[in-house]
């Protein structure tokens, strides 16, 4: 593992385990194994761009932003938004790169350490064979 990877691993695992005790841990879960796909169909400004326009105070949107911004290196969402948006365009895919290892560590992450919502159960009461 390269250096820049075992940074991301290093910085996605304290982000995650930090929002293991948050009431919207469920829901970043789920942020966390979708966003790359995200950014692989819709490009990492519009994917950025996304979480920024759903980001209120303190919700799942507006922590995986900072989460990603902190694990490439910048001191907030904003900033990450604002420097995707100003790149060229050789800067734009070294950044999507980056993210893209970013968001797998989150992803990765977020899988081991974070619970899934448990499906409503079902009941088969009043019902006729």
């Amino acid at each position: 593992m390269n250096t820049r990877s075992r940074q991301h691993a290093a910085n996605a695992h304290a982000c995650v385990s930090a929002v293991a005790s948050q009431a919207y841990a469920s829901k970043y879960r789920a942020l966390a194994l979708s966003f790359p796909i995200m950014v692989l169909q819709s490009g990492l400004a519009q994917a950025t761009g996304f979480l920024r326009a759903k980001s209120s105070d303190n919700n799942e949107y507006q922590r995986y932003l900072s989460d990603l911004a902190g694990v490439l290196g910048y001191d907030n969402g904003p900033a990450l938004y604002d420097a995707v948006i100003a790149s060229d365009l050789p800067t734009y895919q070294q950044l999507t790169r980056q993210a893209l290892d970013a968001s797998g560590w989150l992803k990765r992450y977020a899988q081991a350490l974070l619970q899934e919502d448990a499906p409503a159960p079902t009941t088969t009461e009043g019902a006729q064979s």
